[in-house]
C-alpha cells in the first residue's frame, strides 16, 4: 500500500487525537452553575434560594468568592451557614465542587435575571501549584407571580407560617392613674427574614400616652444550627394619667400562604385595661400649737428680709428660667446627637473595638441603612482603600462564608482604620456635591430614610 493511499486514513487520526485532547482539556476547566433550589410557583414578598456551585479539576487552593450582588425589584442576602463541598466526576474527570445559596425576596411580580457573577478562587491544575481561575455564574432566570387577591404594587407578606404572642409586664386590670403598662409583641415567621417582618401597629385609646422601643430582630435555629425562623419582637409601653376603662386595641397580620396558595391571618387579642384612682396621700394628725406671745416688731429689720427674700426669689426663678431652658436644649442636642450618623457609626467603631462580629455586622446594617449607603459592599468597594476592602471581605466570608473558612479571624483594626478612611472620604464627598447624597438604592428596594445622613 502506497504513503499517498494512508494519508487520509493519519489525516482522520490526527482529527480524531485532536478533538479528543480538546474535550479533555474542556472537561478539565472550572466551571459554575446556577440553580432555583425554591419548587413551585414563587409569589412576590416569598424568600426563594438559589444554590450556586463552582466546580475545579483536583481541589481548590484558595476558597471561591462568592459576592453579594444587586437584583433591581429584590433583597438578596447570603446565610452564613448555607457552605457546602461537592464531589463530582465529568467525562470520567474528577471535579471538587463548593455550593452557597443565594437568599432572595423578589418585591413584586414580574420576571427576573440573575446579572453577571464572576468568581475567583485558586485550584491545583497541577497537583502543588496554585492556579488562579475565575468563573461565569450563569443568568438563571425566574418568574414571579403576584399575590392572588393582593393590592397592585405592594408585595405584602409571603411566609411559609406566621404567628403572633404577646405578653404584658403586670396585671391589667389592677393599674392606678399614673401607672404605666408595658406590652410585647413577638411575631414568629418560618420563610422570612427577621429584617422582612412588618411592624405592628399600636394604637393608644384616647387619653392615653404611648412610648415605642427599638424592636429586636432575631432567627431562631434548630438544634443544628439551620434556621428555622425569623422572628421580630416590638415592645411599646402605655402611660395611663387618669382612671377609667380602656381597650387596647387587637395585633393582627395578614399574610400569603404558599403551600395553600390562601391569604392567611395571625392575631393576638387585645386587652381590657381598668385604672383606679391614685391612692389619697395619708394627713397626720398634729397637736394644737402652743399660744402665740406678741413681740415688739421691728419695721425696719422686717422690711430688709422681705427685700432680701423678694431678691432671692427672684434670682431663683432667673435661674430656673435660664435651667429650663439650658436643659431644653441640651436635651435636644443630645437626641440629636443619639440619632446622628455620627453616634451610628460610632457604634460600628466600637464593635470592631470589641472584637465582637455580631455586634458589629448589626451596627454597619443600621448605619447603611441610615445613611443610605445599600448593599454596604457597594459602599466599601467605592471609598475604602484596597486593604480595606479586603478586611471586609474576609470578614464577611468568616461571617458568612462555607464552615472552612468560620475559623479565619476578622482583622477589626484593619477593618476600623479602614472604614474610618473610607468615611472620612464619603463625608468629603459629601460636601463637596452641596450636601445632598445621590440615592444609590436600586429601584424596588425597600425604602429606608436616607435623610438621617445629613445629621452629623
Amino acid at each position: 500500500m502506497s504513503a499517498s493511499s494512508n494519508l487520509p486514513r493519519l489525516l482522520v487520526w490526527l482529527v480524531g487525537l485532536s478533538l479528543w485532547l480538546v474535550g479533555n482539556a474542556f472537561a478539565a476547566n472550572p466551571f459554575a452553575r446556577a440553580t432555583l433550589a425554591t419548587e413551585g410557583t414563587i409569589y412576590a414578598g416569598q424568600q426563594i434560594e438559589i444554590d450556586v456551585d463552582v466546580f475545579v479539576p483536583n481541589y481548590f487552593l484558595a476558597p471561591p468568592q462568592f459576592p453579594l450582588f444587586d437584583l433591581p425589584g429584590a433583597v438578596v442576602t447570603m446565610p452564613d451557614d448555607r457552605g457546602m463541598n461537592l464531589n463530582e466526576t465529568v467525562d470520567g474527570e474528577a471535579f471538587s465542587g463548593i455550593r452557597k445559596t443565594y437568599v432572595i425576596t423578589p418585591q413584586a411580580a414580574g420576571n427576573y435575571a440573575l446579572p453577571t457573577i464572576v468568581i475567583p478562587f485558586g485550584y491545583a491544575a497541577v497537583p502543588g501549584q496554585t492556579t488562579q481561575g475565575r468563573v461565569a455564574v450563569p443568568r438563571l432566570k425566574f418568574t414571579v407571580e403576584a399575590v392572588p387577591g393582593g393590592a397592585a404594587g405592594t408585595p405584602g407578606v409571603t411566609a411559609g407560617e406566621i404567628t403572633i404572642t404577646q405578653t404584658f409586664d403586670r396585671d391589667a386590670a389592677g393599674l392606678h392613674a399614673g401607672d404605666a403598662l408595658v406590652r410585647t409583641v413577638t411575631t414568629r415567621a418560618t420563610g422570612v427574614a427577621p429584617m422582612m417582618i412588618p411592624e405592628p401597629t399600636f394604637e393608644a385609646p384616647e387619653g392615653v400616652k404611648i412610648y415605642r422601643h427599638d424592636p429586636v430582630l432575631s432567627e431562631e435555629r434548630t438544634p443544628r444550627g439551620d434556621i428555622a425562623a425569623g422572628l421580630r419582637k416590638d415592645t411599646v409601653t402605655y402611660v395611663f394619667a387618669a382612671p377609667g376603662t380602656f381597650l387596647l386595641a387587637a395585633i393582627t397580620l395578614e399574610w400569603f400562604n404558599p403551600a395553600t396558595g390562601k391569604t392567611e391571618t395571625a392575631e393576638v387579642d387585645g386587652a381590657k385595661v381598668v385604672v383606679g384612682a391614685a391612692p389619697a396621700t395619708e394627713i397626720a394628725l398634729a397637736p394644737p400649737p402652743p399660744p402665740r406671745v406678741e413681740e415688739p416688731i421691728d419695721r425696719l429689720w422686717w422690711a430688709t428680709a422681705a427685700a432680701a427674700v423678694l431678691a432671692f426669689a427672684l434670682l431663683v426663678q432667673l435661674a430656673a428660667n435660664l435651667a429650663g431652658r439650658l436643659e431644653t436644649r441640651i436635651g435636644a442636642a443630645l437626641l440629636r446627637k443619639a440619632q446622628s450618623e455620627e453616634t451610628a457609626f460610632r457604634h460600628v467603631l466600637d464593635a470592631c473595638r470589641d472584637h465582637d462580629r455580631t455586634r458589629l455586622e448589626s451596627a454597619l446594617d443600621k448605619w447603611s441603612r441610615k445613611t443610605g449607603n445599600v448593599p454596604l459592599a457597594k459602599w466599601v468597594d467605592r471609598f475604602a482603600d484596597p486593604e480595606a476592602v479586603g478586611a471586609f471581605a474576609r470578614h464577611r466570608q468568616s461571617r458568612y462564608g462555607i464552615a472552612q473558612l468560620k475559623h479565619e479571624r476578622s482583622d477589626f483594626a484593619r477593618l476600623r482604620s479602614g472604614l474610618t478612611l473610607a468615611r472620612r472620604r464619603w463625608l468629603e464627598e459629601f460636601s463637596d456635591d452641596g450636601g445632598e447624597a445621590a440615592d444609590e438604592l436600586p429601584e424596588l428596594n425597600p425604602v429606608f430614610d436616607s435623610t438621617l445622613r445629613k445629621s452629623r
